[in-house]
């Protein structure tokens, strides 16, 4: 870089060539610089201007102490963005965070969720982060697992960026294994290996009270029901292409009665008719096997941390060789009138993918990139206890057969069709044909209606 020069430096440029030329008397001809450029080789460059650093304020509820290690630690990292946290409560969450958008007054960027994102997306209140994510060197798009990114786009413009995935995995008591002395379920365990097992492991008490359990969870929520079905090579809710109902196929019905039968044919699981008196699950010590999500025990560490020794977990079962295990990802959105969206982008790719984001915030939750699972220096960071060995085994191949929860604009009224009617199915009213052949059509006629958010 090229500077003015004053009086001072001109007088000094004069001596040292008087210099030059007192030694060039002694040798070879001395070879004349030009002053300007004598200049330039002899004074240091002038630093740059700094840059103006981007101060981004956040919010979202859940992981709890997680967020608050994670900001300065961004924070330290960056100097040209400042994340300001601000903790929200689960409670009440989203009736806030839409209310400070329709007002104009919401955080540069904030916890979604694919509802949010398919009807804010559209409508112009989040922004579409493509651009920022294809010129993103640091986290490019293909570290992702394959469909994470899909399951927030619209029409080729993606809403959110995945930061983190619930999973479904199927744990177990060892010690009741044991005291039956029946081999662990492992990753090769089949549905029908698991219903035999269940079978055995189910204890009665002289009058017939059921005192011990083989299985529960599979029919609490949508997720476990979603992992058998779509095991099974079925459909739940949707088509490929999300265009229509498609809960009444062959595969899907089969599927959902198999958990039926776990209830009211095999009675290994508890019944709605005749609810337990006290707790059943995996920590109570009073089932053998239990569907559940990879955070229960994050969120229970102290008791499962007590009885580490023999709980453990593994796949869930496959369903005639296949096994497709769910993954719902949950992301961080920008708010589409933010004027710090590239600072925004920046912190929520750090949350999604980097190392030391991953090796804090997946203590309680999966990470959504490929390498966190493949690379030695960042799985041991997450794969620790308090989950069980049997995960830290599996969760490479866990991975491999990820399969993501996808959803369109009609999502929330399928959900509400499906808990009013799979609750004959697990009541015993009616069979898993006749209750998806009716929520099928029901679903069928809501996905027919046009979806009109406002604010």
């Amino acid at each position: 870089m090229k500077r003015r020069l004053s009086r001072r430096d001109f007088l000094k440029l004069a001596a040292v060539g008087t210099v030059g030329l007192a030694l060039s008397a002694c040798g070879a001809p001395a070879t004349e610089t030009p002053v300007e450029e004598a200049a330039a080789d002899t004074l240091p460059e002038a630093p740059p201007a700094p840059q103006e650093k981007q101060v981004v304020t956040f919010t979202m509820y859940g992981h709890p102490g997680l967020i608050e290690q994670m900001v300065p630690i961004f924070n330290e990292t960056h100097d040209d963005v400042e994340v300001e946290f601000e903790r929200s409560e689960g409670q009440g969450y989203w009736e806030k965070l839409t209310a400070a958008v329709a007002a104009g007054q919401a955080w540069d960027c904030f916890r979604g969720d694919q509802n949010r994102a398919l009807w804010w997306g559209p409508k112009g209140a989040v922004a579409d982060i493509t651009p920022y994510l294809e010129a993103d060197a640091s986290y490019p798009a293909d570290n992702y697992i394959e469909g994470t990114l899909d399951a927030y786009t619209v029409g080729g413009k993606l809403f959110g960026l995945p930061a983190w995935a619930l999973t479904m995995w199927l744990f177990y008591n060892k010690n009741i294994f044991d005291e039956a002395g029946l081999d662990y379920p492992n990753t090769e365990t089949t549905w029908e290996d698991m219903v035999d097992m269940a079978i055995e492991l189910t204890k009665r008490d002289d009058d017939g009270k059921i005192t011990q359990y083989g299985t529960n969870g599979w029919d609490g929520w949508t997720f476990p029901v979603a992992q058998v079905v779509w095991s099974n090579g079925g459909h739940f809710y949707y088509n490929d292409d999300l265009t229509k109902a498609s809960v009444d196929d062959p595969e899907t019905i089969k599927a959902m009665q198999d958990i039926a039968d776990l209830i009211h044919i095999h009675k290994t699981n508890p019944s709605p008719l005749s609810p337990p008196s006290s707790p059943v699950g995996l920590l109570s010590d009073n089932v053998a096997m239990v569907a559940d999500g990879d955070y229960l025990p994050a969120d229970n560490r102290e008791v499962f941390m007590e009885k580490y020794e023999y709980l453990d977990a593994t796949l869930p079962p496959s369903r005639n060789g296949n096994r497709a295990n769910i993954y719902w990802p949950d992301a961080l959105l920008i708010n589409a009138k933010s004027d710090v969206q590239e600072g925004a982008y920046k912190w929520l790719s750090w949350f999604s993918a980097d190392p030391d984001s991953i090796g804090i915030q997946c203590e309680v939750v999966f990470p959504v990139v490929k390498n966190a699972y493949r690379d030695p220096d960042i799985t041991k960071r997450w794969l620790v206890s308090p989950r069980p060995p049997g995960m830290i085994e599996a969760a490479l191949q866990h991975s491999e057969n990820a399969k993501l929860w996808q959803a369109e604009l009609h999502i929330s009224e399928l959900d509400t069709i499906y808990y009013n009617e799979v609750s004959r199915l697990w009541n015993n009213e009616a069979s898993a044909e006749e209750v998806l052949t009716q929520m099928d059509q029901l679903m069928d006629e809501v996905m027919a209606e046009p979806v009109d958010v406002e604010f």
